[in-house]
């Protein structure tokens, strides 16, 4: 529970921060030399539509954990046979083994954009299930990683032959 709530806080400051800077590009690039960013943004918040939207974000950050994170299976993968294509999938995404946990190994985003990006919420498990491997964690890491994987597991029939 106390990660849930910390992913909403964090998604919600992302999402304030993202607010204000958008307002302060229309102030700066507004015809008149009067309208300063904060004002804007007062003017914005205090009116009935600044209201729905502090409601909106507030509510849309308290859900963002529930759909912002998936667990993806991808059958026929061996995590001990396939390792070396597993590394390759998280490393075309910008991702690198960091070390294990129990079964699990674990994955964090090489630089501090794409962490950033993320919003520190960069870690991704691989875990060995029967019939393949599931990775968990932030939904567009794990929906291009497990496409990824999955496309190297497809193609590897053709490696030998």
């Amino acid at each position: 529970m106390k990660r849930y709530i910390i992913r909403s806080l964090k998604y919600l400051l992302f999402i304030s921060v993202l607010y204000v800077a958008l307002v302060w590009v229309v102030a700066l690039t507004s015809y008149s030399d009067m309208v300063n960013g904060w004002v804007l943004l007062e003017a914005q918040l205090r009116s009935q539509q600044g209201a729905w939207l502090v409601a909106t974000l507030v509510v849309l950050s308290a859900f963002y954990p529930r759909f912002g994170f998936m667990r993806s299976e991808v059958a026929k993968c061996d995590i001990v046979a396939d390792r070396v294509r597993i590394d390759n999938a998280m490393r075309v995404h910008g991702f690198e083994a960091v070390g294990t946990e129990g079964d699990a190994i674990i994955y964090r985003a090489k630089g501090v954009v794409k962490r950033l990006g993320l919003l520190y919420e960069d870690r991704l498990e691989v875990r060995a299930v029967e019939g393949g491997v599931v990775i968990v964690g932030i939904r567009r890491a794990v929906a291009r990683v497990a496409y990824q994987l999955q496309a190297y597991i497809n193609n590897s029939r053709f490696e030998n032959n």
